[in-house]
């Protein structure tokens, strides 16, 4: 294989991984470290914490790892009250220290969890030295003498406590259907049941009493739930006109993927907020399963495959809540990861729930959390929703706004998840809300790129096409289409003017033993008698032969073109590039000359005998999108004498070193979009130039690698062939 084979192979290969990727250029950049973590992300907003165990303050790349994304530490147990005074007069300050000494030593404040907790409590402060249980006033004492303690140790570094932990109860609120009573508010601990509610008032006096300027919380999960909500509300309010020194409430954030829903989450601050004026989320994960709060489904062992949709919704509900978060940064003052990665974590690694892997590996949603727009959050969104151009007949959605939105709908109500995965190869996407009629409804986060673009549905990890949209061949299979309308259509638009046609031509491969296909488009000038140039035109990776005329619009591109009299008539030539044949990721092992084989010596010959055409290297031309281009460009220099103008539309590029002489090709057209490498376009280009080479480099403005950007491509190269 010689050195620009393996050139074309290799770019090749970064260019389809670049299709299927987020915000890569085709000729995939190395990547960059960035220095900045979530606290740099946030700092306009609320400080981000991590609950710690030891292992992360004593490894030196976890503690790296804690430095650049944090500016808050909680420590996950080892500050709770039986780790620190498992019996009267016994303390174990090694852990605690350690993890308090880190935070001095890299001034990052303490996060003090917690006082008084039913659960991991020192139980000996409610039995005397012969088992029995002791009065409320000797309990108060030593829980006063603890908290003393304690809170005096650390109180140089510790900015805040979680006083009184989990006190109020489950459940829906309802009354017992037997005895018809009101079920209690309460937690039926061993607390309440010695000292009722007394006992919070005293647990936070005593914080009080120890640290005048610490911020002193009660938390507990679930607190989004609206009957729990109204408990903890009505408890703190109580608290608070008593005179209780509460400052703030802790919301729990131990959340699935399914719930629960913003609007309860927004309900809680907003309520919460009336009688508190600081709010922490102190306990963040998502797990995958359906569980929420304390209910523990433990799933530790070895770490299983997370299906795609899965992510999406895991993704999807972190960057939820960080909206939410964001949006009520005035009373949000902490966010606290409960651990700092999914080897960590009490839910255990199977189920998924943090930004950081089993081996401390940032995930997307890492990305997902740290890389938002805050143009996004506040963004007012036009209801002005129209069908798609590309709906089936009669079908309302999906719908496209004049701001680029797209709002989709889907009736499926027995499904869990539904996830609207747009782009080539569909990684990611909008994930739909289910309304009370089972009706799923759902739209994209910002903007989308004008033009059109591939998606796919995902009901509950199954991948289907939308009823409502006509389908489109890419990602290897028959898609959904929809179309965001460009504010420079019009050179694409049916207008009244004569138009060519496209017709199907059927031809024998030797080569591979089988018949192909082809699509031929010829100008409105054919009569059968006058000849015309050929441009060989070629689909990217995943599509096929009908990519550029029902995507593409290259027909209509030019109908228009050849009636405004901006190019000359010539026929164009779309084929199978036989792509398919490898799945992504093999790209390495695709041998072109098998394709180059039956483009030059069957399709070519095959035209030339069957069409009026000009069967010479300078009436010829050749130019492909993505993986065409790079077909492009590997057959053009293989076969010089055949083709006289080449097109790369993001494809790639040429090297004067590639081309043996200025003489051999009379124009060589680059292109991309600016969201692409721009500069590597432009650059070559100039390169070409000062070679003495006829190039052209071309920048489509405000798109990517999709179809806008190589329709503006062909509306470009078109009056420079040929001429």
């Amino acid at each position: 294989m010689d050195i620009n084979m393996k050139k074309v192979i290799l770019l090749t290969a970064l260019l389809c991984s670049a299709m299927l990727s987020f915000g890569q250029g085709p000729w995939g950049q190395p990547p960059v470290e960035d220095p900045t973590g979530y606290k740099d992300a946030y700092k306009d907003y609320f400080t981000v914490g991590v609950a710690v165990n030891m292992r992360n303050v004593t490894d030196e790349d976890q503690m790296a790892l804690i430095r650049k994304n944090f500016n808050s530490i909680t420590a996950e147990n080892d500050m709770k009250p039986v780790s620190l005074q498992p019996r009267e007069g016994e303390w174990n300050w090694e852990n605690a220290d350690r993890i308090a000494d880190f935070c001095r030593e890299n001034g990052i404040p303490l996060r003090g969890h917690c006082l008084c907790w039913h659960s991991q409590f020192a139980d000996w402060m409610f039995v005397d030295e012969n088992g029995n249980d002791v009065p409320k006033e000797v309990f108060y004492e030593r829980l006063r003498t603890h908290i003393h303690t304690v809170v005096n140790r650390y109180k140089d570094v510790v900015y805040a406590w979680d006083v009184v932990n989990e006190a109020m109860a489950d459940g829906d609120g309802r009354r017992n259907p037997w005895t018809r009573e009101e079920p209690s508010p309460y937690r039926q601990s061993r607390h309440f049941k010695l000292c009722g509610d007394e006992f919070i008032a005293k647990a936070f006096e005593f914080a009080r009493e120890a640290d005048p300027d610490a911020l002193l919380f009660y938390n507990d999960y679930n607190a989004a739930d609206p009957a729990k909500r109204d408990r903890i509300y009505n408890m703190v309010k109580k608290m608070k006109d008593a005179g209780v020194p509460i400052d703030g409430i802790g919301m729990q954030g131990h959340y699935n993927i399914y719930g629960p829903s913003m609007a309860d989450v927004e309900a809680a601050i907003q309520k919460y907020a009336t009688i508190v004026d600081q709010i922490h989320f102190t306990e963040l994960d998502i797990r995958i399963n359906q569980e929420m709060g304390g209910q523990l489904r433990f799933s530790r062992g070895e770490a299983k495959p997370v299906p795609e949709h899965v992510k999406v919704l895991h993704e999807a509900q972190y960057a939820d809540l960080f909206k939410v978060f964001r949006k009520y940064k005035d009373v949000i003052t902490n966010v606290t990861f409960w651990n700092l990665s999914d080897r960590d974590s009490w839910l255990g690694q199977n189920n998924y729930p943090l930004p950081f892997d089993k081996d401390y590996k940032p995930k997307r949603v890492y990305n997902i959390i740290k890389n938002f727009n805050p143009a996004l959050d506040n963004a007012e969104i036009k209801e002005d929703f129209v069908p798609s151009a590309m709906n089936q007949p009669g079908q309302q959605y999906p719908m496209v706004n004049s701001q680029g939105y797209a709002r989709f709908r889907v009736v499926a109500p027995d499904a869990k998840s539904v996830i609207v995965s747009l782009g080539l190869g569909g990684q990611g996407g909008t994930v739909l809300r289910k309304n009370e009629e089972g009706v799923w409804m759902g739209t994209t986060e910002g903007p989308m790129d004008e033009g059109f673009h591939y998606y796919h549905l995902t009901i509950d990890g199954g991948v289907v096409n939308d009823p409502g949209a006509k389908n489109y061949y890419g990602s290897v299979r028959w898609e959904s289409g929809i179309e965001i309308p460009a504010h420079d259509q019009d050179f694409y638009a049916v207008k009244n003017v004569p138009h060519g046609q496209v017709t199907q031509v059927l031809f024998p491969s030797k080569e591979t033993g089988q018949t192909h296909r082809a699509f031929v488009y010829l100008p409105p000038q054919y009569d059968g008698k006058k000849k015309f140039p050929v441009l060989y035109l070629q689909h990217g990776w995943g599509e096929d032969e009908t990519a550029w005329s029902n995507q593409g619009h290259a027909n209509l591109i030019m109908d228009n073109l050849i009636a405004e009299g901006k190019c000359k008539p010539f026929i164009i030539v779309m084929t199978y590039g036989m792509t398919n044949e490898v799945k992504f990721g093999g790209l390495r092992s695709f041998d072109f000359t098998k394709f180059e084989r039956v483009l030059v010596d069957e399709l070519v010959p095959y035209i030339d005998a069957n069409f009026k055409t000009i069967a010479k290297k300078d009436m010829r031309a050749m130019a492909g999108l993505s993986m065409g281009g790079m077909e492009t460009r590997n057959i053009t220099l293989a076969r010089p004498e055949v083709f006289g103008y080449y097109g790369l539309l993001s494809g790639g590029t040429y090297s004067p070193e590639d081309i043996k002489s200025p003489d051999q090709v009379k124009v060589i057209f680059m292109s991309c979009g600016s969201k692409e490498y721009p500069d590597g376009i432009l650059k070559s280009a100039e390169a070409l130039k000062e070679a003495g080479y006829n190039a052209v480099g071309y920048v489509s403005e405000g798109t990517g690698h999709e179809f806008q950007t190589w329709r503006r491509s062909l509306y470009q190269m078109a009056p420079l062939l040929f001429r």
